[in-house]
């Protein structure tokens, strides 16, 4: 563990993200190993690729745009649910995803949260 530990140290330093040391020497021997083996997992510098482009000036034809179509799973059947999570998991399964941001109130209708 002590490469280990000393390689995703330095990969934390470099990328300003030492606070996250504080809890891989706070945690328990198994807790260490898995949050070490996180770490040397993660590909910071693609992380960081990604959030520049977050700054990029994209152009978006908003003509092309349109409407997400919605769909309330209260009035859906278990077999239309189980349809719809089957394709949700095959999606993502063969990382062919988007992420659409709902206005307020969404997380209630999507049964994310229950209030």
């Amino acid at each position: 563990m002590n490469k280990n530990y000393n390689d995703a140290k330095k990969l934390l330093k470099k990328y300003k993200q030492e606070h996250i040391i504080q809890f891989i020497d706070r945690a328990d021997t198994d807790t260490k190993n898995k949050l070490i083996e996180q770490v040397l997992g993660i590909d910071f510098d693609e992380l960081n690729e990604l959030y520049e482009k977050t700054f990029e000036d994209l152009y978006v034809d908003l003509e092309e745009l349109q409407p997400v179509r919605g769909v309330n799973p209260d009035n859906l059947s278990i077999k239309e649910l189980e349809k719809y999570k089957n394709t949700g998991v095959d999606i993502i399964k063969n990382k062919k995803y988007a992420v659409v941001t709902m206005a307020g109130g969404q997380g209630t209708r999507l049964r994310m949260f229950k209030g």
